[in-house]
């Protein structure tokens, strides 16, 4: 694909050049990547209910957002919903 093909409302993308996509969600309990329900074989019943305690205490996404600023990030994007159907909205 050529510039002239990409949208205009598009072109941000290619020119920002760095970002960070965040995937972070209950399977980071695991420590194994975002894919470990599968991967692994854990059983659906037992990761649901370790998700639905999954409670993390010291998120703070303006200290992820300074960081991604100072290393001249020009974009982030949170997954709010991956592989394991774990959704970050009601």
């Amino acid at each position: 694909m050529n510039k002239a093909d990409i949208p205009a409302r598009w072109q941000w993308f290619n020119e920002a050049r760095f970002g960070m996509f965040i995937h972070w969600g209950p399977y980071a309990v695991y420590g194994r990547g975002e894919q470990a329900l599968n991967r692994e074989q854990i059983d659906h019943r037992e990761y649901a209910d370790m998700a639905c305690k999954w409670n993390p205490q010291h998120y703070d996404a303006r200290v992820w957002a300074d960081v991604a600023k100072q290393a001249g990030m020009k974009y982030a994007v949170l997954t709010a919903k991956h592989h394991d159907g774990f959704c970050m909205f009601d």
